[in-house]
């Protein structure tokens, strides 16, 4: 059994992530169909197979985020690895100056002023 370590795929570019995820999407069909005929010795391939593209896809959005690199985009322009350079902030939002005004202030203030309808029957008899 061949595994893809982590390692392994942070070596490589971003299109040869893209192209091995392909290549292993009609892996798994391909032994989903031999699975299907009884054909097949080891059904956990399909697993190990499902458990690699997550991995590859995991690493390529940590990539796209910027949160990791890839190893061939590991080097920086102080010369240290994607892994020991500090991570970029991130933007934060603007706080509102004010409050926004609610509509319940005007609600509330018509409860109150308004009178039960029994007593309002009361008073016209």
């Amino acid at each position: 059994m061949r595994e893809l370590k982590a390692e392994k795929i942070r070596d490589m570019t971003e299109d040869e992530i893209e192209h091995r995820i392909r290549e292993l999407h009609e892996e798994i069909f391909n032994l989903r169909f031999r699975n299907a005929m009884r054909q097949l010795q080891n059904p956990v391939l399909i697993r190990e197979r499902r458990r690699d593209i997550g991995r590859m896809r995991t690493i390529l959005v940590e990539h796209r985020k910027g949160i990791r690199k890839l190893g061939s985009h590991a080097m920086t322009p102080a010369g240290e690895t994607g892994a020991a350079a500090e991570p970029k902030p991130k933007a934060q939002k603007a706080e509102p100056a004010e409050p926004k005004e609610t509509k319940r202030a005007p609600r509330e203030a018509k409860k109150a002023v308004k009178e039960p309808k029994g007593k309002a029957k009361e008073s016209r008899k």
